[in-house]
């Protein structure tokens, strides 16, 4: 009689022993979506030359967190998206706090709807994305008229809630594949 091989998928109680690269791999996987929003500020915050680049940075950043704070909690927790927020905060040029509370905000109903959100259809989580990015750029651009006690122009607002839902649909086919691939910790 021959031993046969079975798929460690096919006995869930066997796992591959924790080394510290395996944890490590662990880690960097989950840690992706942060890494990616920081990597982004960084490179948006240079001087590039491309029209729009502090709404961009909102964009991808806002856009990174509703994605996994409803697909993989655990891969955007609140203080992982406190701290992406901070850096992106010193990144930018907008008024104190206002991209931090944004990010947390984006987290806050992603993470309280991500069970409604998994069950309905993609227009609709796009729908909720794109009016908590019109509300929050609209919280922006008030909070920029106090600070400079002058009214201010809303179209860069507008702008940037624009930008953060043309942006979505294709970091969300992105995010799809790198939750199924690279950044998925049960892979390490």
């Amino acid at each position: 009689m021959v031993g046969h091989r079975h798929n460690p998928d096919s006995h869930p109680g066997i796992a591959p022993r924790a080394t510290l690269r395996r944890r490590l791999d662990q880690l960097m996987r989950a840690l992706l979506p942060s890494l990616f929003i920081v990597l982004c500020a960084l490179i948006l915050s240079a001087g590039l030359g491309i029209p729009g680049q502090n709404e961009l940075c909102f964009g991808i950043a806002s856009s990174t967190v509703f994605f996994w704070s409803a697909h993989r909690p655990q891969s955007m927790t609140p203080l992982m998206t406190f701290c992406v927020g901070l850096v992106c905060e010193v990144l930018s040029f907008g008024p104190p706090g206002v991209f931090v509370f944004s990010l947390l905000v984006f987290h806050g109903v992603a993470h309280l709807w991500r069970y409604g959100l998994s069950r309905i259809s993609f227009l609709f989580g796009w729908a909720l994305l794109g009016g908590l990015a019109l509300v929050l750029s609209l919280f922006g651009w008030i909070i920029a008229c106090i600070g400079t006690l002058a009214m201010m122009s809303p179209v860069p607002s507008l702008f940037q809630a624009a930008v953060t839902i043309g942006i979505y649909p294709t970091l969300s086919a992105l995010f799809v594949w790198a939750r199924r691939t690279v950044a998925d910790p049960e892979q390490a």
